[in-house]
């Protein structure tokens, strides 16, 4: 076990802003695969964010998280936005209308057998793999594409969006800091890729199905067929990304400045006006 790596991290907090979710428009986004892109990632969040959570609060009593003040620190705060986003995507997903879309307790079944099926360290590295995989989606889907800019989407669903991949962005190293202290090994980190690819990840393009039929029920497999097309070029272009969760060494907070100005420009709309800080374990960082 490696416990003398230094671990850096975004300083972040959980920030509860208050959300309208009144008179939503039904049709929020003009643009389809990135409506039901958005709408299938509300319905996943609830179930995925619980599962990071079980794979990640299974060691707050380890020595590695108990006895290390710095890494505590991150994972109190890391759960706390956890939670939240928990809290405000069910309140979306009902404001939406698709709260009762049925594949959310595949969603769950899934994720719970993951969480009894696997070791506490397979788990925490497809908990890992997950948490990448989303800053891979923010990077690629939502701020390379200037969506989170589009000013024809209903500003009430793009604040929930913007305010969580914020905090997604915030804290992406938390996980990836704690397994680089357990293991540094290959073998974990392809056992949660392979988790993520063929367990999560066709739960999540059935939900999309399901979101396609919810629009769409008459033309809704032709749809899917074609939505699907635009939303996986998108990965194509930025796999390299998804790929440095195979690096043991790979530096999430010096690979995620470019998150920095969109942290920021979100953080000073609810009135923080302090810029990006990175803290460590050793030394305390100015970005």
């Amino acid at each position: 076990m490696n416990t003398t790596q230094e671990i850096r991290a975004i300083q972040f907090s959980s920030k509860k802003p208050d959300f309208d979710f009144d008179n939503i428009r039904d049709c929020w986004c003009d643009i389809r695969h990135m409506r039901v892109l958005w709408e299938a990632a509300s319905l996943i969040t609830p179930e995925a964010e619980k599962y990071v959570m079980r794979s990640v609060s299974a060691y707050n009593k380890d020595p590695i998280i108990k006895d290390n003040p710095w890494l505590k620190t991150l994972v109190d705060e890391f759960m706390e936005q956890e939670r939240e986003h928990t809290k405000i995507h069910k309140q979306l997903n009902k404001a939406l209308g698709m709260h009762h879309i049925d594949v959310e307790s595949k969603m769950a079944k899934t994720l719970r057998d993951l969480t009894k099926d696997l070791s506490k360290l397979d788990a925490l590295a497809t908990a890992a793999a997950l948490e990448h995989l989303f800053f891979s989606v923010i990077k690629l889907t939502f701020i390379d594409t200037g969506f989170y800019k589009d000013e024809t989407v209903d500003p009430k669903v793009l604040d929930v969006f913007r305010w969580h991949w914020c905090e997604e962005l915030e804290h992406h190293s938390v996980t990836l800091s704690l397994l680089a202290q357990l293991d540094t090994s290959y073998k974990a980190r392809m056992y949660g890729a392979y988790n993520t690819i063929f367990k999560f990840l066709p739960v999540c393009s059935q939900i999309i199905l399901e979101v396609e039929r919810f629009h769409y029920p008459k033309y809704y497999l032709l749809n899917t067929a074609i939505d699907m097309v635009k939303i996986s070029n998108y990965f194509r272009k930025g796999f390299d990304i998804s790929a440095k969760y195979f690096k043991p060494e790979y530096d999430i907070v010096q690979a995620g400045e470019w998150s920095w100005p969109y942290i920021e420009e979100w953080r000073k709309k609810i009135g923080y006006e302090e810029s990006v800080q990175v803290r460590s374990n050793i030394s305390e960082i100015k970005a």
